[in-house]
């Protein structure tokens, strides 16, 4: 007779998922301190022409760079709330992937009016939504409760 006791199929698998939450909210911070340091350095960089950014940018679309800076501001806020394990830390992505679709809504009209803009920012800021919504993903993985 095999006696389970405390280190039985069920205590493995539960070590087996903090493993895998810790794996991903090592990921999530990381890329997400990667992001956002990136994000408020470059938004902050062409509002306020620093380092001559402005010049190197083109025809930048103004609604999308405050947005952009907006959105490091939530990042940060979320940061805050993964480092201390809350569970409200999803909530400022979910508000940013809002502003951050509007804010390419903002886009698509401004072109189809004929404003003035770059191909890259179109790719950037879809880029800029799916990691936003990876990075939703994964703190909402690491941040919610164990069954």
């Amino acid at each position: 007779m095999v006696v389970w006791g405390a280190k039985g199929p069920g205590n493995l698998q539960k070590r087996i998922t903090m493993k895998q939450k810790s794996i991903v909210k090592t990921i999530t911070l990381g890329g997400l301190v990667m992001f956002t340091s990136i994000t408020l350095f470059l938004s902050t960089s062409i509002l306020l022409d620093l380092f001559g950014i402005r010049e190197h940018q083109g025809n930048y679309v103004p609604l999308v760079i405050w947005s952009n800076f907006l959105c490091g501001w939530l990042y940060i806020l979320s940061l805050l709330g993964l480092f201390s394990h809350k569970k409200w830390s999803v909530v400022p992505l979910v508000v940013a992937l809002f502003i951050l679709m509007g804010a390419f809504t903002g886009l698509l009209i401004h072109i189809l009016d004929g404003g003035l803009y770059e191909d890259k920012t179109i790719t950037a800021l879809f880029l800029r939504i799916i990691l936003t919504l990876f990075f939703a993903l994964g703190t909402y993985v690491t941040t919610k409760p164990q069954l």
